[in-house]
C-alpha cells in the first residue's frame, strides 16, 4: 500500500515535470521560430531583393545560417552600424553567392570595414552614396573574390578599398571613385587619393577597364613621376577620362604598361568647368601641355596591338594636337580613330585641318573628325 502511494505520488510529479518541460520547449520553439521567421522565410531562395533607400529589411540569422541555395543578391540601404553588422554575417552566410548588386547611401560618419570574402562570387556592383564627403572616408572594403568576372564601384568619396587575390579572369573592371571636384579643390590629402591606386593595383589583371573623370584626377594628385605604374598584362580595351586640370598626364604610362591594349576611349572633361574654376579663382593655370609627356620609347601596344581609338570632348588646344599627332605618327596598326570637338569649346588653337595633315604611321587608317 505504501509502495503504491508513492509510485502514485512520483507518477504525478513526473508528468508535471515532463508537461512544465513541455510548455517550455514549445514556448522556446515558439519565440525561436518568431526571431527567425524571415530567415527561414528567405532561407532556400535563389534570389533575393531585400529594401529600398526607406525601408531596409534586417533580419536574425542564426549562427549556423546559410542560404544554401542563394545565387543573386541585390541590396538598397541606408548604411547604418546595425545594417553594417547584419551585412558582415549575411555574406558569410551565402556559400553559392555569384551576383551582388549594392545600392547604399552613407547617413552616419562611423569606421566600419566590410568583407567580401565570397569564392564564388563572379559579378560585384557597388554604388555607394554619401550626403557629405566625409561620410565615406572612413569605411574599408575588403574584396577577396579570386573568381570574380565583373566588378563595378561606384561612390564620390574616398573609401578604401583593398582588393585581393583577383586573378587573370577579371572581364571588366569599372573603378568610378572619388569626384574630381573634391581633388581640385584639395579636400583630399595625396594619402587619401593614394587609395584610389591601390584599387587600380587590385584590378591590374583586367580585360576591360573604365576609370571617369574623378577617379583619373585622385590618380593623377597622388601619382609622382618615378612612383611604380601598375603593368596591366591583359587589358585590351581602356575608358579613360581626362580631367580638366591634371589633363593627360596618366596616359603614356597607361600605353607603356598594356602591351595588349587594342581599343582606347579618351573623354576629355569640359572646357567650362575648367574656366569657371580659374574665374573664381579655384585654381593655377594648367601648364601649357596639360600634363601631356611623350614615352620615351614607343609603347609596345602603339607599335603590334593598337587597332582604334577614339578622342572626345577636344577643346581645341595646341597641346591636344600633340597627343592626336604622337598617336597618328606611332599608331603603325591603327585603323580606325574617331575625334569630336566639345561643341561649346572657347578655344580655337587647331581644328580639322591641322588634324587631317598630321604625318600617320598607318597608311590604310580611316581618320573621322566631327564637331
Amino acid at each position: 500500500m505504501v509502495m503504491a502511494t508513492r509510485r502514485k505520488k512520483y507518477r504525478k510529479r513526473n508528468t508535471y515535470y515532463f508537461r512544465h518541460r513541455r510548455r517550455l520547449i514549445l514556448e522556446m520553439y515558439r519565440k525561436y521560430c518568431q526571431r527567425y521567421k524571415d530567415y527561414f522565410r528567405y532561407q532556400l531562395r535563389k534570389t533575393l531583393h531585400l529594401g529600398t533607400r526607406n525601408d531596409f529589411i534586417r533580419f536574425h540569422i542564426p549562427s549556423y545560417g546559410r542560404f544554401p541555395n542563394l545565387k543573386v543578391l541585390n541590396l538598397k540601404l541606408h548604411l547604418t552600424l546595425p545594417n553594417c553588422v547584419f551585412l558582415n554575417r549575411l555574406f558569410r552566410s551565402c556559400p553559392l553567392l555569384e551576383d551582388l548588386y549594392m545600392d547604399s547611401t552613407f547617413v552616419d560618419n562611423f569606421d566600419q570595414t566590410f568583407r567580401f570574402c565570397i569564392p564564388t562570387l563572379r559579378l560585384l556592383q557597388l554604388k555607394l552614396n554619401a550626403d557629405e564627403f566625409h561620410s565615406c572616408r572612413h569605411k574599408e572594403f575588403i574584396i577577396n573574390t579570386p573568381n570574380l568576372v565583373s566588378l563595378s564601384i561606384t561612390g564620390p568619396s574616398l573609401s578604401c578599398f583593398r582588393i585581393h587575390d583577383i586573378p587573370p579572369n577579371l572581364i571588366q573592371a569599372n573603378l568610378s571613385i572619388g569626384k574630381s571636384s573634391y581633388v581640385h579643390d584639395f579636400q583630399v590629402s595625396k594619402d587619401e587619393a593614394s587609395r584610389v591606386m591601390e584599387a587600380l593595383k587590385g584590378v591590374r589583371y583586367a580585360v576591360d577597364l573604365t576609370l571617369p573623370f574623378g577617379t583619373t584626377s585622385a590618380l593623377s594628385y597622388c601619382f609622382d613621376d618615378g612612383d611604380d605604374f601598375p603593368t596591366f598584362p591583359c587589358l585590351r580595351d581602356l575608358q579613360l577620362g581626362i580631367d580638366y586640370y591634371f589633363g593627360w598626364k596618366l596616359l603614356p604610362y597607361f600605353l607603356e604598361n598594356s602591351p595588349l591594349l587594342r581599343w582606347i576611349s579618351l573623354n576629355r572633361e569640359s572646357e567650362s568647368k575648367y574656366t569657371t574654376a580659374m574665374a573664381e579663382g579655384k585654381h593655377k593655370e594648367a601648364d601649357d601641355t596639360y600634363g601631356w609627356k611623350p614615352p620615351k620609347q614607343v609603347p609596345e601596344c602603339l607599335m603590334d596591338k593598337l587597332k582604334e581609338i577614339e578622342v572626345r570632348n577636344l577643346w581645341r588646344r595646341k597641346a591636344e594636337g600633340e597627343v592626336v599627332k604622337y598617336l597618328l605618327e606611332n599608331g603603325k596598326t591603327l585603323a580606325k580613330m574617331k575625334i569630336s570637338f566639345e561643341e561649346d569649346g572657347i578655344s580655337d588653337e587647331i581644328d580639322e585641318d591641322t588634324i587631317e595633315n598630321f604625318p600617320r604611321a598607318s597608311e590604310s587608317m580611316i581618320l573621322k573628325i566631327s564637331d
